[in-house]
């Protein structure tokens, strides 16, 4: 099982493309990366909310700590005519914070295209459908292979790309907001808080 929490260096592009072809013969499937690349901050107590669609893995309980990586994914459900869309919640440790990442991966492509997103919400939230919702339609990123940055809170910033096929692969960063700002120009100011 190719599902878990990785040390960032171990997390490559066949290691995505291994737990996509884990996932299964399906036409709508993705794999997810996100790396904790801040100094201070621990991400923990994860939840997944899956709209549509299922996963061979539970989501790994590990904390993301400095220099730890997820890597996990999901996938259309059998018969089912869907993608996979969801949406998960990691706790700010020993902050009263939520990082909240969605991804959709729909089935139809006339009318839908791969969308992800990422916030940092005050306090708690739950992973549910209802934020699923609220991210969906909160300006989120177009899997178009393009590399998206934006800023968290006024720790972390993010960098990510996703990209446009059935079968995409999601890979974000978080990093520090104030050694990173200062190499990053193109960082754009689109407050998630």
């Amino acid at each position: 099982m190719i599902a878990g929490v990785y040390q960032i260096p171990d997390i490559t592009p066949t290691l995505l493309i291994d737990l996509l072809n884990e996932l299964g013969d399906f036409n709508r499937k993705v794999a997810i990366t996100i790396k904790n690349l801040s100094s201070q901050i621990t991400f923990e107590k994860p939840e997944v909310y899956i709209d549509s669609g299922t996963s061979n893995y539970g989501l790994p309980m590990n904390e993301l700590s400095s220099n730890k990586g997820l890597v996990w994914g999901a996938r259309k459900t059998s018969g089912f005519i869907g993608g996979t869309v969801g949406v998960l919640v990691y706790q700010l440790k020993e902050r009263n914070e939520s990082l909240v990442f969605m991804w959709s991966v729909p089935y139809n492509y006339v009318f839908y295209s791969n969308w992800w997103n990422i916030k940092v919400f005050k306090g708690r939230v739950r992973a549910n459908q209802a934020l699923y919702d609220r991210m969906y339609h909160d300006l989120p990123h177009e899997g178009d292979n393009n590399i998206y940055r934006g800023i968290l809170n006024s720790d972390l910033l993010y960098s990510g790309s996703m990209g446009n096929s059935g079968t995409p692969t999601i890979e974000v960063e978080i990093l520090n907001y104030t050694t990173t700002i200062t190499s990053s120009a193109s960082v754009s100011e689109k407050r998630n808080y």
